[in-house]
């Protein structure tokens, strides 16, 4: 899947390295996320970052995500979350 992704310039998010692991994230940020694809009219070529617009990352406590200014908006470099117990965990017994 990694390889096909790469190949076709598609957005993909590494969740673990292991079949062990599983990563949470709060549902309410999931639908703020947008796409600065490198072509809009032909979204195969690839995408520069994921982002949030000034309205949805200023609503955001502080804290919650690292991003840049860009001028779509706030581009993401890491998602922290608010939320006590989002994140990685292992599973057992799978």
């Amino acid at each position: 899947a990694s390889t096909y992704a790469r190949k076709r310039g598609l957005p993909r998010v590494y969740i673990a390295c292991n079949a062990g692991a599983r990563i949470g994230l709060v549902d309410e940020l999931k639908p703020k996320f947008r796409i600065k694809f490198n072509d809009e009219e032909n979204p195969s070529k690839g995408f520069e970052y994921l982002y949030l617009t000034d309205e949805d990352y200023n609503g955001l406590p502080e804290g919650v995500v690292n991003a840049r200014k860009v001028p779509e908006g706030w581009a993401l470099e890491d998602v922290i979350g608010s939320a006590h117990g989002i994140g990685v965990e292992n599973l057992r017994g799978s």
